[in-house]
């Protein structure tokens, strides 16, 4: 076959976004270049090496019918060339890629690209004169934002895949307007939809977004992190999407290019740059400054140029990021997938041991193109055919968050409840409901066994010796043939001390849909905290402790149970939690807390025993509610806080209540045994 694909998706997978890296082999010759004509887009060419090729597919709404010619020619001055009598087609096949995205925009979460400019901008980007030519105006920012877009999605897109998760990338905000992707396209006045760059205007001033003091790689810098919070500042302001209106049910995600960054040459200073990604509860944010846009491909056509343009940079014009942009698409592939970066930590992504969140991004190329160029960074001549074992990529366990955030669902999820239950799919996934479990929670066990509760399922638990992991157990869906999401998993302290091969504290990350997450900061530490006995009855009976739901001041308190059964309790409640009296069967009680004459009651039938507790909770607990092997009560208190959720471990009994308490109950934690 002459024509042989390494990852043709078949024809009834439904791709989310339209852009597709298709790799492969020609046998008609070595060299050469592959025409791609596409019945929803215009021709586009791409490179063939040793008979390899790499093709950055643009697609159209619903199915597109491509037809691959191998022809006769070369690439000259950054564009295709053929000989004079036109080119010779040496081979051709037909295939089929389905663009099908999710319509319901209520179901899955979006990203907006963002433009940053002072109040008093000029609305230009660094340049180098050669480059003048394309323009470093905001139009021009806004072309090569849009073509970096659908790069990052193309990259993500092809890494998922390899990795078996399906074809997920993250999608941008976009709009129906004028094409820019092509200048074909353009040229012809084809209407498209394109990524959406909203301009933001911040009351701040050029010169103000330039103060050395906010320059992040200043190592004199007085306030290196408050580009974050003016670019947040000025999102809340801009309103729509970001207002606090629109931002209370889901969370907005947006990636911001800071236009006023500048090169200062006499402070050897990237002004007006930061590379940051985090956020709040309301908007999930990363930004990056502009220095390095002049290097980016304005489209589709000029992508091949961009990614092999061996022009050195010079620093009487341009930054030279870290010392790591010595040629022109050196400097496109840092930018870049810097920006990228911090857009893995907006979707929630911490460092990594390699990949992109640390710095493999410096050779994105490796996904578009079937070789390198020269590289002053490396001295590394040109070389290829760059195989995709070569590649750049996501850290694993990056893909694996991704494959759990909403913001990467594909039609087929919404089909299988275990793995994207319908109640987490409101607020479009970004937020679980009000009345969930919105923490993880640690039960010991015994001295070397503890659990991890989180009732939304944990997919996830990393282990780390130092920065980053060392050992993870991972919990993929059934589709993936792996186990689900799993609301407990047991932990054997000693079975893991032994897996590592290490004696240093190990620090634990838990993560579980609904973004939730948890980290240890030394895992034997809290177990022998969790697992020291509180000895009662003289001795006699040894209980153990559950965590403290809510805050940790006030008077240390602690009640613990007689060898009585418990009948009922009765809460005395407003908007927090006052206290609690325990009933027995011979008419006794104890009371945990500020007993007072209104409460509400709850009593137990003779077989019924009880199971756990949900406490809402933040820096005080807000109310709770009491679980049974029948029934539970309501939630007895006030509104405010997060749901934490605890059970009575298999096997056990509540033996008592332990915490803080003040006017009203601070904090509340369970004794069993």
């Amino acid at each position: 076959m002459p024509f042989q694909f390494e990852n043709l998706p078949p024809e009834q997978l439904e791709l989310q976004v339209p852009v597709y890296i298709l790799k492969g082999r020609t046998s008609a010759r070595r060299k050469g270049l592959l025409a791609v004509f596409n019945d929803k887009f215009s021709v586009q060419y791409y490179e063939i090496l040793d008979g390899y090729f790499k093709a950055m597919v643009h697609l159209g709404d619903g199915m597109n019918c491509l037809t691959l010619q191998h022809v006769d020619g070369i690439w000259m001055n950054g564009q295709p060339a053929f000989p004079k009598d036109g080119p010779a087609v040496l081979d051709q096949t037909q295939v089929k890629l389905n663009y099908s995205p999710i319509s319901d925009e209520s179901l899955v979460p979006k990203i907006h690209l963002c433009v940053l400019v002072g109040k008093d901008s000029p609305q230009l980007f660094d340049c180098p004169q050669a480059k003048r030519y394309e323009g470093n105006n905001l139009d021009a920012a806004v072309r090569k934002l849009r073509m970096g877009g659908r790069l990052m999605q193309a990259f993500t897109q092809d890494d998922m895949y390899l990795e078996k998760f399906g074809s997920r990338s993250f999608r941008f905000v976009e709009e129906k307007t004028r094409s820019t992707i092509s200048y074909i396209e353009e040229a012809k006045g084809i209407l498209r939809n394109e990524i959406k760059i909203h301009v933001i205007r911040s009351d701040r001033t050029v010169a103000e977004l330039r103060s050395p003091d906010y320059a992040q790689q200043n190592p004199k810098a007085k306030k290196a992190g408050e580009l974050f919070g003016i670019a947040m500042d000025a999102l809340t302001k801009y309103g729509g999407p970001f207002a606090e209106s629109a931002t209370s049910r889901v969370p907005a995600m947006a990636a911001v290019m800071i236009l006023d960054a500048h090169w200062d040459k006499r402070q050897n200073l990237i002004l007006g740059h930061a590379a940051l990604g985090g956020g709040n509860d309301r908007i999930k944010l990363a930004i990056f400054g502009s220095h390095g846009l002049h290097s980016w491909p304005m489209n589709m056509e000029s992508l091949h140029r961009a990614l092999t343009d061996t022009t050195p940079i010079s620093t009487n014009e341009v930054a030279n990021d870290c010392n790591q942009c010595g040629t022109a698409w050196e400097c496109f592939t840092l930018t870049l997938g810097a920006f990228m970066h911090e857009i893995g930590h907006l979707l929630g992504c911490p460092h990594q041991r390699n990949g992109v969140m640390l710095r493999d991004y410096l050779t994105l190329n490796r996904k578009f193109l079937a070789k390198e160029a020269y590289c002053q960074r490396t001295k590394k001549s040109e070389w290829g055919p760059v195989l995709t074992s070569a590649e750049p990529g996501w850290h694993r366990l990056d893909k694996i968050r991704f494959l759990y955030h909403p913001a990467f669902a594909v039609p087929a999820d919404f089909y299988v409840e275990s793995f994207r239950p319908t109640a987490f799919r409101c607020n479009q996934g970004m937020k679980l409901p009000t009345d969930a479990v919105c923490e993880i929670s640690v039960l010991a066990i015994d001295i070397d066994t503890l659990d991890l509760v989180a009732p939304s399922g944990i997919y996830l638990v990393e282990f780390m010796t130092g920065e980053f992991p060392d050992l993870q157990y991972e919990f993929l869906p059934v589709f993936l043939k792996g186990r689900g999401c799993l609301p407990v998993v047991r932990l054997s302290v000693s079975q893991i001390e032994s897996q590592l091969k290490s004696k240093k504290p190990i620090h634990v990350r838990v993560l579980a849909r609904g973004f939730l997450q948890k980290d240890i900061s030394d895992l034997r530490k809290l177990l022998i905290e969790l697992s020291s006995p509180v000895l009662v009855n003289g001795g006699a009976l040894s209980l153990t402790k559950s965590e403290v739901y809510g805050g940790d001041q006030g008077s240390d308190l602690m009640v613990t149970f007689p060898d009585k059964r418990v009948i009922g309790l009765q809460v005395t409640h407003g908007l927090a939690l006052d206290g609690i009296r325990v009933l027995f069967n011979d008419r006794s009680y104890l009371d945990f807390g500020n007993f007072k004459s209104h409460h509400s009651d709850f009593y137990l039938e003779e077989d019924e025993i009880i199971t756990g507790f949900n406490i809402r909770c933040g820096a005080w607990v807000d109310a709770i509610q009491i679980l049974t092997n029948k029934k539970s009560s309501p939630m007895l208190g006030g509104t405010g806080g997060g749901v934490r959720q605890f059970f009575v471990p298999r096997g056990k009994n509540l033996y008592g209540f332990y915490g803080k308490m003040s006017n009203w109950c601070i904090g509340i934690g369970f004794l069993y045994g």
